[in-house]
């Protein structure tokens, strides 16, 4: 299943920013993906996304749970916990935030 974008889904969404020099930005990418391929059998994962900007200088992860407590129990993982770490030392600065879907619109 890929991540709901829409209003009325009941889902907790998480975006990460992580801030990186052109160098490292391909190797977050990889270890993000990486990550999703235990991740995605995970109780309550929903789906996730990881976009890098042109200029090098970020990666945007975009990732839904069912509930937020979905997501600390994978925190909690000490899998989850060494894949922080990594992708913690590949960024000069990450953020994560949670956010609720607002609006959504399509062409047409």
């Amino acid at each position: 299943m890929f991540a709901r974008i829409d209003p009325a889904a009941a889902v907790f969404t998480l975006i990460n920013t992580f801030h990186t020099s052109p160098d490292r930005q391909a190797a977050i990418v990889e270890s993000l993906t990486r990550f999703t391929a235990t991740a995605r059998d995970l109780p309550g994962f929903v789906g996730t996304s990881v976009h890098a900007s042109f200029d090098g200088t970020r990666v945007v992860n975009y990732v839904q749970w069912q509930t937020q407590q979905h997501l600390e129990e994978m925190l909690a993982r000490e899998d989850a916990r060494a894949h922080i770490a990594e992708v913690g030392q590949l960024a000069d600065r990450v953020e994560p935030i949670p956010y609720r879907v607002a609006f959504v619109a399509a062409a047409g």
